[in-house]
């Protein structure tokens, strides 16, 4: 879901393609709610009944746990790793020093938080520390107690929460995006295995980065109508009309450059998986969109802001430097600011 308001927004001008949400309440309503009944701990029973409550409304699920309907396809919309965990950990920390002005409104979002709030103090496990201050709390987050890495289930931790979300499972024991399960019987891990993560990646059809937000939609667009809007083509007269963004929504964005390198190295730590699966979705994505280019004849790449994105990323092992770099320093489009 990271960006998916963004995406919603986009498809509900469109006539094709549409998002379907009737798989993901397939998927609460058949493992989730029968499963909180036949539990007796609090904390299970609260974080199952939110982890199917999120799912059957926001899509928020395993994505193994997804059946898809005759006609459909599989998308995933990811994000950098340092932008989606900041934005993880905003959501938290916003949610637990609200104001009067923000409740009043959004008030069912409040009782969303209040409830997920509900669910950490049920669990004795919270996400977004304890200081006011969003830099200390953060640090705190990153840097949790012996107690709460003891904890059998863990509430938002932020370690590979995007490569949980693509490998996590009811049927082995997990409580979907938001929660880890680690003790006896659990199938979450904190770091996934990488190559469960890659498999689980490529076995979706459409794969979007709100990184390259209008360029993921110009992709699922041809490869759900075989078709590209006219401002999807670099060479078009109305390319600044672009095709969607992706805005922050309910949370205050925080800027990853505004950290010190020490805690910018913590959250990288923590989401060296999430890096690895950016990597190769990015890669994914751009051999995709080349594909496009071939099949149509249009231009999609030239115009990518190639500076923006390799600034934005340049912390992502192997992505910019090395014997597989997306770009050498010595490629022209790499210093060409006219591009």
């Amino acid at each position: 879901r990271a960006g998916g308001e963004s995406l919603e927004a986009h498809l509900s001008r469109q006539p094709s393609p549409s998002l379907d949400f009737s798989p993901c309440r397939s998927t609460a309503l058949s493992s989730g709610w029968r499963s909180s009944m036949n539990v007796s701990s609090p904390c299970l029973a609260a974080a199952s009944v939110v982890s199917s409550a999120l799912c059957g409304l926001n899509c928020e699920c395993c994505a193994a746990d997804i059946r898809l309907p005759t006609g459909g396809f599989h998308g995933t919309l990811l994000r950098s790793p340092r932008a989606h965990a900041l934005s993880l950990f905003s959501h938290g920390h916003v949610a637990h020093h609200t104001t009067w002005s923000r409740i009043a409104a959004d008030v069912p979002l409040f009782f969303a938080e209040s409830i997920l709030r509900t669910t950490e103090g049920a669990c004795g496990s919270y996400c977004a520390g304890t200081s006011a201050d969003w830099r200390t709390a953060l640090r705190e987050a990153l840097s949790p107690s012996v107690e709460e890495k003891g904890r059998p289930l863990r509430v938002l931790p932020l370690d590979n929460t995007q490569a949980h979300a693509l490998t996590c499972s009811k049927a082995t024991g997990s409580l979907g995006h938001h929660f880890r399960v680690l003790g006896e019987g659990g199938g979450d891990a904190l770091q996934p295995p990488v190559d469960k993560v890659l498999a689980s990646l490529h076995r979706f059809e459409w794969i979007g980065l709100t990184d390259l937000m209008s360029e993921s939609l110009c992709l699922l667009h041809f490869q759900a109508n075989g078709s590209l809007p006219p401002s999807c083509d670099c060479d078009a007269p109305d390319r600044r009309d672009r095709l969607g963004r992706w805005s922050e929504t309910r949370s205050q964005r925080r800027d990853p450059n505004a950290l010190p390198a020490d805690l910018l190295r913590k959250i990288d730590e923590h989401t060296a998986v999430d890096a690895a699966l950016f990597g190769a979705a990015l890669r994914l994505l751009l051999g995709r969109l080349a594909y496009v280019e071939q099949a149509t004849g249009l231009v999609l790449l030239r115009c990518l802001d190639w500076h923006k994105l390799q600034r934005a990323t340049s912390y992502v092992a192997g992505l910019w430097e090395g014997p597989d770099a997306l770009l050498a320093p010595s490629d022209p489009l790499a210093h060409d600011e006219s591009r």
